[in-house]
């Protein structure tokens, strides 16, 4: 338990450090690179492949976190979330590749991340 909670942490902590990114500040302080450069890619689905990421018909899962002053009926329909589920101030979805930087210009969201993945083994 201790070493998935530091291995969690851990991961944490890298998707929040300083990276060269594209795109405009506001976007790159609200996903990781790995993200962003997806958004980014002229090739998105050669991007996802090359780097493990879940897309299927140009959609992606991601995890939002939302500020707790957010209003879900709204926000699910404005960026066309698709099978979605909510818990407190978090929000797991597929968004299309497209709306992930509409999203991150929302005053409510906080962060956008990739599902974290565990390896089966």
């Amino acid at each position: 338990m201790i070493v998935f909670f530091t291995l969690l942490l851990a991961g944490s902590l890298s998707s929040l450090s300083c990276h060269k990114t594209q795109g405009n500040e506001v976007i790159s302080k609200k996903m990781p690179t790995i993200l962003l450069n997806l958004v980014n890619s002229h090739n998105p689905v050669h991007y996802a492949k090359s780097h493990d990421i879940g897309l299927k018909d140009g959609v992606v899962r991601v995890i939002i976190t939302v500020d707790t002053s957010f209003s879900s009926k709204d926000f699910l329909s404005k960026y066309e979330l698709t099978d979605y589920q909510l818990r407190e101030n978090l929000v797991t979805a597929y968004i299309s590749i497209d709306g992930l930087k509409k999203l991150c210009e929302d005053p409510a969201v906080i962060y956008v991340r990739l599902p974290v993945k565990f390896n089966s083994r």
